[in-house]
């Protein structure tokens, strides 16, 4: 997936659901008294960031960060 693909998911909040090394990962989105935010990470254990800039600098998969690995999704 290229990085504009992928940003076009994030605008259109659209989720995404991947699998790596055995274990899934999400995308989804919601909303809570603190605002909008994009959840990710684990099935069942994902982290809320209340900004694309947030999701990007601070999500990781494994020990990876996510944006690192969009590419390969």
């Amino acid at each position: 997936m290229t990085r504009e693909d992928f940003d076009f998911l994030i605008a259109c909040k659209k989720p995404l659901e991947f699998t790596f090394r055995g274990i899934v990962y999400n995308l989804t989105y919601g909303k809570d008294e603190k605002g909008d935010y994009i959840a990710f990470g684990r099935l069942y254990e994902q982290q809320n960031f209340y900004s694309y800039g947030d999701l990007l600098n601070q999500a990781r998969v494994e020990n990876h960060f996510f944006r690192e690995m969009i590419e390969e999704l």
